[in-house]
């Protein structure tokens, strides 16, 4: 009884190949609306990305630093 609607899909896709085709973004149409906001999507989803790893490297390179300071000032200054 589940595979009804797999079957009426497959059917309908076999007979119709213009419902199986792909967005914008696959055909190449740079001017479409779909395109510009799936370039938004990905940049505010790299823009996120980049943000929290340089934040991480930021805390590690704070870390470093400070932890380097309290050696030199517990050995006397020397390294």
């Amino acid at each position: 009884m589940k595979k009804i609607p797999i079957v009426l899909n497959t059917a309908a896709l076999l007979a119709l190949p213009t419902l199986a085709l792909a967005c914008p973004v696959c055909f190449g149409n740079a001017d479409s609306a779909q395109t510009r906001g799936t370039q938004a999507g990905i940049a505010a989803l790299l823009i996120v990305t980049v943000g929290m790893l340089a934040s991480i490297a930021g805390f590690f390179f704070i870390y470093l630093r400070r932890r380097i300071r309290m050696f030199e000032e517990s050995n006397g200054g020397s390294y």
